[in-house]
């Protein structure tokens, strides 16, 4: 129940927040989601505010997931969640990440990243952090090394395309003994800064 609750938390960093997917994000969403942005996904974009609304219920029912919209002073600029929470492992992947291209090369992407690894590991006490990304997208691997994810391997025909292909999925971790924030400091104790 505690760590139900702490997926309900806002998260807040110097840049942007991480709010709980609602409904009210869809029209900045569908602003930002473009058919290069869906490229590497494995799922269609949406293309009207109906869809984007009815992604953001899919995203919500999921039972194995938490979605996030991550908010900048421009608006929403994409979203990222939480998948498959697993105490027994104490495991947790991030995943479904997204932004719109208005935010690439900005460190929206890491600094979400670093709040919801700093969340994952401080407040929700998971000990491994997953990643997947296809293995066509270069520019994903890069963003996961730079945070200091491990390369843990290669997963073939991974995850189906929405054209009906399969996709290779690199897989990437990070424990919470390896965690450094992004600023070389010691792993997090058990308390990080968030809003809610």
């Amino acid at each position: 129940m505690e760590r139900e609750t702490g997926f309900q938390q806002v998260l807040a960093g110097p840049g942007l927040r991480l709010e709980p997917l609602a409904a009210g994000h869809a029209a900045g969403l569908l602003a930002a989601a473009d058919d290069e942005v869906f490229a590497h996904l494995p799922y269609p974009r949406p293309a009207s505010i109906q869809e984007m609304r009815a992604w953001i219920e899919a995203a919500r029912g999921e039972p194995l997931r938490r979605p996030y919209a991550i908010v900048t002073g421009q608006g929403v600029a994409g979203t990222s969640s939480y998948w498959y929470p697993d105490p027994v492992r104490g495991q947790i992947e991030i995943g479904s990440t997204w932004l719109g291209r208005r935010w690439w090369g900005t460190g929206a992407n890491a600094e979400a990243k670093r709040l919801m690894l700093a969340h994952a590991f401080g407040v929700l006490g998971f000990a491994k952090v997953a990643f997947r990304t296809d293995a066509a997208n270069a520019r994903s691997r890069r963003a996961l090394e730079r945070l200091g994810a491990h390369r843990d391997g290669l997963v073939r025909r991974d995850w189906p395309r929405p054209d009906g292909t399969w996709r290779d999925s690199v897989y990437y971790s990070i424990l919470r003994t390896e965690w450094r924030d992004g600023t070389g400091g010691p792993p997090p104790d058990m308390g990080v800064s968030h809003s809610s």
